[in-house]
């Protein structure tokens, strides 16, 4: 379950004692809303290539031609790129999507996991500088002819390093499981040219370590569950295993075999060589590449003779964590004059996974928000949410609490309550946790798109009590992971009433951009 349902704050500052005159007000309102929305013909939009259905604000592309995103070269990026819109982090079909909802961006520049949104024109003639950490894509018109450019000759490998925080699989919730504690770790170098290698350590297993494997995601109908945290998909690339028949085979071999237990039931595998898995119509340098443009699309699976016999002939993996690219910044704090300090923050959000219910208008809602949070008692934010219909009537920071695996103990499944507010609707009978929302939330525009611009935020004193802002936003910038950004609907808040359910949610990660 999502939401804070269980967690009871509701009834604390007042949801479960709201009036059914204040229910019926709200189903009233949210009647209209939907006339007025069907009305309207308010363009909806889902998470993953929605970009083509939209009117954004660009040139119409000639009568029978086919607009799509173009660009203008490998690591080119436009000399005159206009005014920075907007920056933000995500794959490159998240940033086409944010591109599309956001009034007057015409371009951006992708650079591996962040983009940066542009309101300058850009023309397959555009005048383009080398930069060889981005490139810029624009709206454009598909021609029959096509350009493929030459490979570089003799190019030098590039070389980059990830981890992966591993953690019990969702799926090996089941009745005496003896490895029901596993984690780990794991430290990879990628190379374009092939060379791969890893490090690996599982502790709280007992049953033998048969394969390792990165796989790649496939699929899935939320942005959880199409990226690495929840997402299932093949394996790429092979690291330690066990190769005998009949266990887990995927046409290349494990290098060699995963270290057995120690005294205290850990596994330490030094040194693995990774084999790439040629079952796929790509290329070792191209698959490398791909995980470094886009690493929130793999993930790290660890697989042990038991959770193998156990699901047989499924294979579910004992372990698993996304990959996470390494980093010199450890976090993005920046000194303010005295004791203050600031902290930056995003949240790329979807569609709550509780919101799959028939009819439901806002069943495609996903967005982006990004925040800067200080420990001075300045809340800033911005947030652009796109694909729903009915009215935003609140938007919260959430602090995870409980759970009984590590997915619900953390924000991609948790509940918990809500600790910073931002904008909201303070009208009686709503969501109220004591703490007033300093702002409503913008209403939809033509594009579908809600963007609230420069939202404060407010500390809410009911539910930190005996916790500082400052202390909030360390632990934040420390578990970051443990902590939710969460946008209610009117129609969410009317399907679940009296339990608190938002529409929309992501976890908030600590920015470590540029």
């Amino acid at each position: 379950r999502f939401g804070l349902a269980s967690t009871g704050w509701e009834s604390d500052f007042g949801i479960a004692a709201m009036a059914a005159c204040r229910f019926s007000a709200a189903v009233a309102l949210l009647c209209s809303v939907l006339c007025c929305a069907t009305t309207a013909e308010t363009p909806k939009a889902s998470l993953r290539g929605a970009a083509s259905s939209v009117q954004a604000a660009v040139a119409s592309p000639p009568a029978g031609a086919e607009a799509s995103w173009m660009v203008l070269g490998d690591h080119q990026v436009a000399e005159d790129e206009g005014e920075n819109l907007l920056t933000a982090s995500g794959d490159l079909e998240f940033c086409k999507q944010l591109c599309s909802h956001l009034e007057g961006c015409k371009s951006f520049a992708f650079c591996g996991a962040q983009c940066f949104l542009k309101d300058g024109q850009v023309t397959p003639t555009s005048e383009s500088v080398d930069n060889p950490h981005c490139t810029t894509y624009y709206r454009g018109v598909k021609t029959d002819a096509t350009t493929t450019l030459a490979p570089d000759s003799e190019e030098p490998p590039e070389c980059r390093s990830f981890t992966s925080v591993l953690v019990m699989n969702q799926g090996q919730q089941y009745s005496g499981n003896a490895e029901a504690d596993i984690h780990g770790f794991v430290e990879m170098t990628l190379c374009t040219n092939g060379i791969m290698k890893a490090t690996l350590q599982v502790d709280g297993g007992h049953s033998e370590i048969i394969a390792t494997h990165i796989h790649h995601c496939e699929g899935g109908d939320s942005h959880q569950t199409r990226t690495a945290a929840l997402c299932t998909g093949p394996p790429v690339v092979n690291f330690c295993g066990n190769n005998a028949a009949s266990l887990i085979a995927d046409g290349a071999k494990y290098s060699v075999a995963c270290s057995g237990y120690n005294s205290a039931d850990t596994s330490i595998t030094e040194d693995v060589q990774g084999t790439f898995i040629p079952n796929w119509d790509i290329l070792v340098t191209e698959r490398v590449k791909d995980i470094f443009a886009n690493p929130d699309m793999y993930y790290f699976n660890v697989h042990s003779l038991a959770d193998f016999t156990h699901w047989y002939p499924a294979h579910v993996g004992v372990c698993r964590g996304p990959l996470k690219p390494e980093t010199s910044v450890i976090a993005t704090t920046t000194p303010a004059p005295g004791p203050v300090k600031c902290f930056s923050f995003y949240s790329q959000m979807s569609m709550n996974e509780l919101q799959k219910y028939p009819g439901n208008p806002d069943s495609q809602a996903s967005g982006y928000a990004s925040f800067t949070l200080c420990t001075n008692g300045t809340l800033q934010g911005q947030a652009l949410i796109f694909g729903g219909t009915t009215k935003l009537i609140a938007m919260h920071v959430h602090r995870c609490e409980g759970g009984d695996s590590p997915q619900t103990r953390t924000a991609e499944l948790c509940e918990g309550f809500p600790v910073l507010n931002f904008c909201g609707d303070n009208s009686a009978g709503l969501i109220a946790d004591g703490t007033p929302y300093l702002e409503a939330c913008a209403a939809y525009s033509s594009l579908g798109t809600s963007h609230t611009k420069q939202m404060m935020g407010a500390f809410v004193l009911g539910t930190n009590t005996g916790t500082t802002l400052a202390e909030r936003l360390e632990d934040m910038a420390q578990n970051p992971q443990l902590y939710l950004f969460n946008a209610h609907s009117l129609a969410s808040f009317t399907h679940w009433y009296p339990e608190v359910q938002g529409m929309a949610r992501g976890p908030m990660e600590l920015w470590t951009g540029a």
